[in-house]
């Protein structure tokens, strides 16, 4: 089988709760709400998808960029019986090549997933913060 990675407008709700369904990423996201979803992808601007040889999505990569200083990869999923071949450093390869050299690729990994993020090149830190979306002041 063969895997066709690509940058991708237009990706639809239904595609991506397909995909990140499959994924240790689908309890994380409001996949029962695919206008939420929707709205997810309408304000991402960069999305790489992974497809096999039939055109189902496998993989996705939904980032958003500035392209120039810092890309916020804020899903990066693969379906489970997909995993294992390398569609998850395929897609970080190609959205670090469609980015370009000045550009940095930052993520929050699922725990356990450090290890994956490491084998595919990436810096671990331990000074990431974030404010939960159910924070309120």
């Amino acid at each position: 089988m063969s895997i066709i990675c690509a940058q991708e407008t237009g990706l639809t709700a239904e595609e991506y709760v397909a995909c990140v369904g499959q994924s240790a990423l689908g309890p994380t996201r409001p996949l029962g709400n695919t206008e939420r979803v929707q709205a997810m992808l309408d304000n991402s601007n960069l999305v790489v998808t992974a497809r096999d040889d039939s055109g189902r999505l496998v993989g996705l990569f939904r980032g958003m960029t500035d392209w120039n200083w810092i890309c916020y990869c804020a899903d990066m999923a693969v379906v489970e019986n997909s995993q294992g071949q390398g569609i998850g450093r395929i897609l970080m390869d190609k959205a670090t090549e469609i980015l370009g050299p000045g550009c940095t690729i930052v993520l929050l990994a699922l725990p356990g997933a450090e290890g994956f993020y490491k084998a595919i090149g990436l810096t671990q830190t331990s000074a990431a913060f974030y404010r939960d979306r159910t924070h309120r002041t």
